[in-house]
């Protein structure tokens, strides 16, 4: 039987999603279900590691039947997952020692200010390209451990993809790619191993963690009704997106609008430290060949307006946004949406949100739109020090994730970045990395040439406001973050 689809996996924040592919890189099919996060009263933000496994396994089998897909005609399966939240869990029982800790949590900043403050930041940083925050996984995995204190012997951490592969193929696989464990804060990607001096001043045990491989690896088989599908690929989420917009040349650059937003460009073979608070990263390790990414990381995006649609209530949906901030008739109030930190390049992990400029005549229209310009103006703060450290222009920017469908949104960061922003037509770009690497590495595409005519753009956004306005705009949103990070409330 001739292989017609390509499977990927796409484990996010808040929902889980499988998607068909074809040969002409068209999601074919999307199956789709939301995953609970919850937030304690300490701060910790939560997640059901069974629910994750449930829903991946509901998704595969809705798909295959819903859509009457023979998995004979599947040539192989991608993997892409968020990244940094981590799971420990018993490798005799299966049961998780912990709820999964979600990479938007920062309830373990006393064990990362203790780590920062023994000297360690610079050790860190040199090996791992990374900054010592809550944001990844050690303080999760050390925190564990010191509540749990589980039998060292039995236990075994992953992130995200370590879990569903461990579940999928049946408990016989324990292993991670490159991107994925790079986001640890353990991972030394000079040498491409986990960091014996970092694992002990951590105090951290090698024996949990899961086997190192390339992100085109075969990672075992997913087996339905009898048939073997292997699974080619496993991907950080924003390596994915940036493999799956076809940024496979240095400078390539794309922006994910998702829960929260993350750019990445693409440096080639060679690693850039930054001395700016960018993260260096493996994008992917393909072929035996490691491609690297500087990328800005900013905590809040599309989860600024569920905030405005749950919490303020001054949005019905989401959707909603677009044709809201168009009725405000000001730029002039700022949103800083510090609510679980500030990432790049400030890594301020204490400071909270704030909203300033308001007046008596401020309506919903008007704090909307200050949202949603919030995420334009956090993604100008990273494009202007990712041009200072490529020591180049950046003139275009390949967007995707839910927030991407904004149009108001596009033309603000548009404006404000003065650069040209592409709307991808697929949403999935994501997914779709996963899934290209997974084709490649069965067979099922030839090469990235070949991947490189499925790309299709939805529309085009140009910069429509004069270099006085923009600056003046900015350097207001400036001021704005500097005045939420001087506020320090007493306790």
């Amino acid at each position: 039987m001739p292989k017609k689809y390509i499977i990927a996996i796409d484990q996010g924040t808040t929902s889980s999603r499988v998607v068909v592919v074809n040969k002409e890189g068209d999601v074919l099919y999307k199956e789709q279900m939301p995953v609970a996060i919850n937030e304690t009263r300490n701060g910790e933000i939560l997640q059901d590691p069974q629910e994750l496994i449930d829903s991946v396994l509901v998704l595969l089998d809705r798909t295959f039947k819903r859509h009457q897909i023979d998995p004979n005609e599947v040539c192989s399966i991608g993997i892409t997952n968020q990244r940094e939240t981590t799971i420990m869990w018993d490798k005799n029982t299966g049961k998780a020692f912990y709820n999964v800790i979600s990479w938007q949590s920062k309830h373990t900043i006393d064990i990362t200010n203790d780590w920062i403050s023994r000297g360690y930041e610079e050790m860190v940083l040199r090996k791992t390209g990374l900054k010592i925050n809550p944001y990844f996984s050690a303080s999760k995995i050390k925190y564990i451990l010191d509540v749990c204190k589980p039998n060292i012997d039995n236990v075994m951490f992953g992130t995200v993809d370590t879990y569903l592969l461990w579940h999928l193929t049946k408990r016989q696989v324990f292993k991670t790619d490159i991107t994925n464990a790079s986001r640890t804060l353990l991972y030394n990607i000079f040498e491409e191993k986990w960091d014996d001096e970092i694992l002990e001043k951590f105090e951290i045990p090698k024996s949990i963690l899961p086997e190192v491989v390339d992100t085109d690896d075969y990672f075992g088989d997913f087996e339905y009704n009898g048939v073997k599908i292997p699974i080619n690929a496993m991907i950080g989420d924003q390596q994915s997106s940036l493999f799956g917009h076809q940024c496979f040349n240095e400078g390539d650059l794309k922006a994910t609008y998702g829960t929260g937003c993350f750019i990445l460009i693409n440096t080639n073979s060679t690693p850039v430290i930054s001395s700016s608070g960018l993260l260096t990263t493996p994008a992917w390790k393909i072929g035996g060949k490691t491609t690297y990414a500087l990328e800005g990381s900013v905590f809040m995006a599309g989860a600024v307006v569920q905030w405005l649609r749950d919490d303020l209530k001054i949005l019905r949906s989401a959707n909603e946004s677009e044709q809201m901030a168009l009725k405000s008739n000001t730029n002039d109030i700022y949103v800083v949406p510090a609510f679980v930190g500030l990432g790049t390049p400030y890594w301020d992990s204490q400071v909270r949100a704030s909203i300033l400029g308001i007046n008596r005549k401020t309506n919903q229209n008007d704090i909307i739109r200050a949202a949603l310009n919030s995420i334009g103006y956090q993604i100008e703060d990273v494009l202007k020090i990712l041009k200072h450290e490529m020591n180049r222009e950046i003139t275009s920017i390949s967007s995707d994730g839910g927030a991407s469908r904004n149009n108001y949104l596009l033309q603000f960061q548009a404006d404000i970045s003065n650069l040209r922003v592409i709307q991808t037509k697929e949403m999935e770009v994501t997914a779709l990395g996963a899934a290209y690497i997974a084709g490649l590495k069965s067979g099922f595409w030839k090469n990235q040439q070949e991947i490189e005519r499925n790309k299709k753009i939805k529309q085009l956004f140009y910069p429509r406001i004069n270099e006085n306005e923009r600056n003046r705009l900015y350097s207001n949103w400036k001021r704005a973050v500097e005045a939420t990070i001087s506020f320090r409330p007493m306790k």
